[in-house]
């Protein structure tokens, strides 16, 4: 039914008066009464008894004016979604990111996210670097946040930075001087992830490494940085983590700033030129990169 004859059903019982309900709807008295006897028709149903007195609902018509209502109401808070949707203030934006970004930056990236967008709903899913890259392109998500490089056919932008440190077992002879040097760091039993799991972050630490004109070699593998500090807890080895990862505070475990180090970026990437208006919306307030205190 048109919207229009709905709302003329409300205005004359709201008003309970011709006159006055065409002049809240802005029109003349006869085009208004033509409305609802349209409404009564296609309805089937009388909805208003009109005699001296007045205009009276009747009793089906109380049923009608109530749904009416529910309807109107139904039908502006769908416009006002859809204006939401096509201004970028609502919607769902899937983002994808590697596990060491939960530590502290996506917190701190989407902070104004949330606050300026709290329409729009943020559906977040670790993945490993390949899987991310191939769910963007895909479209599976709309952003990404992992360690570039990123490849080509994806738009990045450096958001977050922040020191590579060494993760050591207490036990460790440098466990209380809060730093080791990189020549001695090279020389201890590394622990790693396969670089097919993580390239950039992995091509990072071997840059780092060949500083000391040393190769990355670990002595033993791990698939995440929770499990290498799991592994470095077991005395098995040391590993090199962002400086964030000290938010995990695993028992057993210390981290050294390295000297020298190198610093660990984090992208945003998205598949699009041209992203629909919730993940624009979402990227214009992540800022720009970010370098953390940590060290």
């Amino acid at each position: 039914m048109d919207l229009r004859l709905l709302e003329a059903i409300v205005a004359v019982a709201d008003e309970r008066h011709f006159r006055r309900a065409a002049e809240r709807l802005g029109m003349t008295q006869p085009p208004l009464s033509a409305r609802i006897q349209r409404a009564e028709a296609e309805l089937g149903v009388q909805v208003f008894e009109r005699d001296r007195s007045g205009v009276h609902v009747t009793d089906a018509g109380r049923v009608v004016v109530e749904r009416a209502r529910g309807i109107l109401a139904g039908s502006a808070a769908l416009t006002e979604v859809a204006a939401g949707l096509r201004r970028g203030v609502a919607g769902t934006v899937r983002i994808a990111a590697v596990g060491s970004a939960f530590y502290a930056a996506l917190p701190r990236l989407l902070e104004q996210v949330r606050a300026e967008l709290p329409e729009v709903e943020l559906a977040v899913a670790e993945l490993e670097t390949p899987a991310l890259v191939d769910s963007i392109r895909r479209g599976d998500h709309d952003l990404g946040f992992v360690r570039p490089p990123v490849g080509f056919g994806l738009q990045a932008r450096t958001v977050w930075a922040e020191p590579l440190v060494a993760a050591v077992h207490e036990s460790h002879p440098r466990a209380d001087d809060g730093r080791i040097d990189l020549a001695e760091l090279v020389r201890e039993r590394v622990l790693f992830f396969p670089r097919e799991s993580g390239p950039g972050y992995w091509d990072r630490v071997a840059g780092l490494f060949a500083q000391a004109d040393a190769p990355l070699q670990p002595t033993a593998i791990a698939d995440h940085v929770t499990s290498l500090l799991g592994l470095v807890a077991m005395r098995l080895g040391v590993t090199v983590v962002p400086a964030t990862a000290r938010h995990l505070a695993l028992p057993g475990v210390r981290y050294l700033a390295i000297t020298p180090t190198a610093q660990l970026p984090l992208a945003v990437v998205s598949g699009s030129d041209h992203p629909r208006a919730a993940v624009a919306a979402v990227l214009a307030r992540i800022p720009e990169a970010v370098l953390t205190p940590e060290g």
